[in-house]
C-alpha cells in the first residue's frame, strides 16, 4: 500500500503552524504531528499595514525549525501558504523574498476565495456528515484573524458566500484603543459586529430557513478547548455514550457564551494555559457566533476541528492520490455563478443558450487547441455572467459585467481566474485589446487564454444576438481549418449571421480556424 507523507505550513495571523500528514488512498488522511509557534503578524498588518523586520526575522526562525522537523520525516511534498496577514501587508513582496532567501520556502499568498475553498474541501473529505448536513439550510462560518466567511448551503448546493472583515484579531486590534473609554467592552464589540451580520442576514437569508451552523477556522481551537474543560448546566464535553461532542444546541451555546463573556482575558489565559493574546480573541469569536444564532433560527452548531492545513492536505490528496470528497465543489462554483446571475436579473433563457453554444464550440476545439477542463469551467462561468452588467446600465454592459465579476468573490476561483473571467466578458462588443494594453495584469499565456475564451464567447453570443433562441439542435463539424456550426431554424437569421461574420475574423485570427454558420431548415435544406 503506497503511503505518502505531506507537510502543510500555515503562516497565520496569530501563529505559524506545521502539520505532518500520512496520506494513502486506502486509509485516507491522518495527522502525525502538529507544531505551532506564536507569530502575530496580523497585529502589525491590521494596525499599521506593515510587517516589521523583527517579525520577519522571527518568522524565518520558526520556518527554519519547521524545515528541520520535515527533514526528520524525510518529507519531499509540502505546501506553505499565508492569508490576510501577508495578503494585506504593504511590504508582502519583501517578506516573501526574505523568507525565500533565508529558508528556501516559497510562501504562496492565497486569495480569500482560495483560502475558503481549501477549508470546504477538507470538511467535505473529513466530515462524514457534511453531505447530509447541507441538504437543509446550513451556514458554514469560518472566523479567521482578519475576516470571516459565511457560506449558505441549501439542498446540497452552495447558494451564496460572503466575506466580512470581522476577524477576531482585527476586531481586537481596532477596538483596543477604546477599551479604556468604556465600562462595557462586551457591548462595544457587539455594536461593532452586529450591523454587518444583520445586513448579511437581511440580504441573503430571508428566503432560507437555517437549521445548522458549522463553525470552522483556526480561531476555533481555544474556543473548543474552553468547551471541553467546562462542565456546567446542560453543556457537557461528551454525549450520553461518552463520545466527544462535536456539536452544541442553541441553548447550550447560550450557556457557554454567558460564561465566557463574564471572564477577563487573564482568567481565560490561566484556565486554558494559553497566551494572553490568544485568550483575548475568545470574546470576539464567541460573540460572532452568538450574533449568528440571533440572526437565524439555527438549532445546532457543529464544531469542526478543520484547519487550513487540513485543507492543504485534502488538496494534495485529491491531486496526487485521487482521493475525492463526496460533495462536488466544481458544481458549487457553477452554482455560485448561477445565483449571481439570478441576483442581477440576467435573462435565463438567453444565458443558457449562450452557455450551451459556447461549451459546444469549446468541446469541438479542446483537443486540437490543448485547452483544459479548468478552461472550460472558466468559459462556462463567463457565459453565465456575460450579461450581468445590463442590470446597471444597458449602454455599457461589458464594462459593467467586468466590474461586477471583479468585485464579487466566487469560491474556488483564484484572483487570477476571476480576472480571466472578467476580461472574457468585458470585450463582448468591443475590440479585444492588444497585449501591451493589459500586460501589467496578465502574462502572455494568460492573454492567449483570455483571447481564446473571448473569441468563443463572442461567437456563441452572436448566435443569439436577438435573445430569441432561434437555433435548435446545434451541431459542429471541424474539418481541417474550418469549423462549421449548423442549427435548425425557420427564423430570419440575418442579424445573427451578420454579427457572427463580424466576430469570425477575430476567431480565425486566434485559432487559425475559419468559423461558418449554417442554417438548416426543416426538410434538410441548408443556408449559409
Amino acid at each position: 500500500m503506497a503511503v505518502k507523507l505531506f507537510a502543510a505550513i500555515d503562516v497565520g495571523s496569530h501563529q505559524t503552524s506545521l502539520r505532518i500528514y500520512e496520506i494513502s488512498k486506502k486509509t485516507g488522511i491522518h495527522e502525525l504531528e502538529y507544531v505551532h509557534h506564536s507569530a502575530p503578524l496580523g497585529y502589525e498588518t491590521y494596525s499599521t499595514g506593515h510587517i516589521s523586520y523583527q517579525s520577519i526575522d522571527k518568522l524565518c526562525t520558526i520556518l527554519l525549525g519547521f524545515r528541520e522537523k520535515m527533514k526528520e520525516y524525510k518529507i519531499a511534498d509540502y505546501m506553505i501558504i499565508s492569508t490576510s496577514a501577508l495578503r494585506e501587508a504593504d511590504n508582502n513582496f519583501i517578506v516573501l523574498d526574505q523568507v525565500k532567501q533565508r529558508t528556501s520556502f516559497d510562501i504562496k499568498i492565497l486569495s480569500n476565495s482560495e483560502q475558503r475553498y481549501l477549508y470546504y474541501k477538507a470538511i467535505a473529505l473529513k466530515e462524514n456528515s457534511f453531505h447530509k448536513l447541507i441538504q437543509k439550510g446550513t451556514l458554514l462560518v469560518d472566523v479567521g484573524g482578519g475576516s470571516m466567511q459565511i457560506s449558505l448551503f441549501d439542498q446540497n448546493t452552495l447558494i451564496t458566500t460572503q466575506n466580512i472583515r470581522l476577524g477576531s484579531l482585527r476586531i481586537e486590534e481596532i477596538l483596543q484603543t477604546m477599551k479604556n473609554q468604556t465600562d462595557n467592552y462586551r457591548n462595544l464589540v457587539y455594536e461593532f459586529i452586529s450591523n454587518d451580520l444583520h445586513t448579511f442576514s437581511r440580504l441573503y437569508l430571508k428566503n432560507h430557513k437555517i437549521k445548522n451552523i458549522v463553525a470552522m477556522g483556526n480561531q476555533l481551537r481555544s474556543f473548543v478547548k474552553y468547551l471541553s474543560v467546562h462542565n456546567f448546566g446542560h453543556l457537557q464535553p461528551t454525549d450520553s455514550k461518552g463520545n466527544k461532542k462535536d456539536s452544541v444546541s442553541r441553548q447550550e451555546y447560550e450557556e457557554f457564551y454567558q460564561a465566557i463573556s463574564s471572564q477577563e482575558p487573564e482568567e481565560l489565559r490561566k484556565e486554558l494555559n494559553t497566551s494572553l493574546s490568544q485568550a483575548s480573541l475568545l470574546l470576539p469569536t464567541a460573540m460572532i457566533y452568538h450574533n449568528i444564532f440571533e440572526e437565524t433560527s439555527a438549532e445546532q452548531m457543529w464544531l469542526s476541528g478543520i484547519t487550513l492545513c487540513d485543507g492543504m492536505a485534502a488538496e494534495f490528496a485529491e491531486k496526487k492520490e485521487r482521493i475525492t470528497p463526496a460533495h462536488s465543489f466544481a458544481e458549487d462554483i457553477i452554482s455560485a455563478a448561477r445565483n449571481l446571475s439570478l441576483r442581477y436579473c440576467c435573462n435565463d433563457a438567453h444565458s443558457a443558450n449562450i452557455e450551451n453554444c459556447a461549451l459546444k464550440i469549446f468541446d469541438a476545439l479542446k483537443r486540437q487547441q490543448n485547452m483544459s477542463r479548468r478552461d472550460r469551467e472558466l468559459l462556462q462561468i463567463a457565459a453565465i455572467l456575460h450579461n450581468c452588467g445590463s442590470y446597471i446600465n444597458l449602454n455599457d454592459v461589458g464594462e459593467n459585467s467586468y466590474k461586477i465579476v471583479t468585485s464579487t468573490e466566487i469560491i474556488g476561483l483564484s484572483h487570477k481566474e476571476r480576472m480571466i473571467v472578467a476580461y472574457t466578458v468585458r470585450y463582448l462588443s468591443e475590440d479585444f485589446p492588444k497585449f501591451d494594453e493589459i500586460r501589467d495584469v496578465f502574462d502572455r499565456n494568460d492573454y492567449i487564454k483570455i483571447a481564446k475564451l473571448n473569441a468563443i464567447l463572442c461567437l456563441a453570443h452572436s448566435m443569439d444576438r436577438s435573445h430569441k433562441q432561434k437555433f435548435q439542435h446545434i451541431t459542429l463539424a471541424l474539418r481541417k481549418q474550418q469549423l462549421t456550426i449548423t442549427g435548425d431554424t425557420l427564423y430570419d437569421i440575418t442579424l445573427e449571421q451578420g454579427i457572427f461574420n463580424i466576430h469570425a475574423d477575430f476567431f480565425e485570427e486566434v485559432f487559425g480556424i475559419k468559423p461558418i454558420l449554417k442554417q438548416r431548415r426543416k426538410g434538410g435544406s441548408y443556408e449559409q
